[in-house]
């Protein structure tokens, strides 16, 4: 008899555990957030588009994002500077810098060929958000005298590659921007926080430590500018996607580029990022989305705490997913989804809705083959046999 008894009490034991793990982080707050999510449902998505036109749909889908989004500054000039030039093999590296608005610049690399024809196709690399603020450009190009740190980050994430260099490699024209609140734009002070000043005290700038405690830093500091910005009247992710837009604008006057063969990439944040980029930008033929593509309500089913301190113009879910966003490019950005299916940020059913939805817009338009998706049974990176099958993409859509 206590024989069953104990039994009894570890079946009862595992199961309180198995439900800790199941239950949503949220917890009592979930049931909430779903029933306003599944009483409203996504009303501009494609499938409800009743008697629209495809083109009026996606009028009205971009017009929604564009509110949400809330950024829009004066139109200025370009006005793009080269500070240097670094000579590579076939190409060159530009440091440059453009007029993101009236008020501020924008660093960024410009990477040419040098070897071959132009013009050439062009693509607009987007850097992670990785919650290491403290680089942003830099992820993605490999630079003489870069810190230390990166290399490990590049490990884990990119397979020991800087993409953005294989690209031009293979003679595509490259700008790979600081996106607000990273790298060059990261947030700084003339006199740091008193707070700031201990926890640095000691470091030596060129440690990991350094960085890695700089990058907690602005992590906590993320919630903040999100207010900050809602005070006035925009989002982080507006002016990040205003700011990638203007990368195209770049490309296009520049006489090495070809403006009819631009497209966009992107790993995790910059995933992110090319979603925004593949439904609004309509100069785009082709992009690729990586380790960032779910159904949105799929998240509130996770045990744990994720997508904070995430980018993003909020107010349009209520009327779009996640997927639908991209689906606006459809189909004349031909998309690939890349998918990790290890990836803890996501569970497979929400990667799963979110893959088929936007295929489904595809193929309703006729143009299934414009548009691809595929998991790799690894955690969330962009590895460089995932790298390789991207640019094999971009060459067939933008060549």
């Amino acid at each position: 008899m206590k024989r069953k008894i104990l039994i009894v009490l570890a079946l009862l034991l595992a199961w309180s555990l198995y439900a800790q793990q199941q239950e949503s982080w949220l917890g009592s707050l979930a049931p909430i957030a779903r029933s306003i999510q599944r009483e409203r449902g996504f009303p501009m998505e494609f499938a409800r588009r009743g008697r629209l036109s495809v083109e009026e749909w996606r009028k009205r889908g971009r017009a929604e994002v564009a509110a949400a989004l809330s950024y829009f500054p004066k139109g200025v000039p370009l006005d793009v500077k080269v500070h240097s030039v670094a000579k590579r093999d076939g190409y060159e590296v530009r440091t440059i810098s453009f007029a993101g608005s009236a008020h501020y610049r924008v660093p960024a690399y410009l990477l040419v060929p040098t070897a071959g024809r132009g013009p050439h196709p062009a693509v607009v690399a987007l850097h992670d958000h990785g919650g290491w603020f403290f680089h942003g450009k830099e992820k993605l190009v490999r630079m003489e005298g870069e810190h230390a740190a990166l290399a490990g980050f590049r490990g884990q994430y990119y397979g020991n590659r800087t993409w953005a260099d294989e690209l031009a490699r293979r003679g595509f024209v490259v700008i790979v921007p600081d996106a607000f609140y990273w790298g060059e734009r990261r947030l700084q002070h003339t006199h740091p926080p008193e707070a700031l000043q201990k926890r640095l005290a000691g470091l030596d700038p060129a440690t990991e430590e350094y960085v890695r405690t700089m990058n907690t830093f602005l992590r906590e500091q993320a919630a903040v500018l999100q207010t900050w910005l809602a005070f006035a009247g925009t989002t982080w992710m507006g002016i990040v996607n205003h700011d990638d837009r203007r990368c195209v604008d770049v490309l296009v006057s520049l006489p090495e580029v070809d403006r009819n063969r631009i497209g966009c990439a992107g790993l995790s944040g910059g995933g992110y990022r090319a979603t925004y980029m593949t439904g609004m930008e309509p100069r785009l033929k082709a992009s690729v989305i990586v380790g960032w593509m779910t159904s949105l309500p799929t998240t509130w089913d996770m045990p744990y705490t994720v997508h904070s301190s995430l980018f993003d113009a909020f107010s349009a879910h209520a009327n779009l997913d996640h997927p639908d966003i991209a689906s606006l490019g459809a189909p004349g950005c031909a998309l690939f989804v890349q998918n990790c299916a290890q990836d803890r940020l996501f569970t497979r059913d929400g990667m799963d809705a979110a893959a088929e939805k936007i295929g489904a817009v595809y193929s309703a338009l006729g143009h299934a083959e414009r548009y691809r998706y595929r998991y790799y049974d690894v955690p969330h990176q962009f590895n460089a046999a995932m790298q390789e099958e991207a640019f094999a993409w971009l060459e067939k859509w933008l060549r």
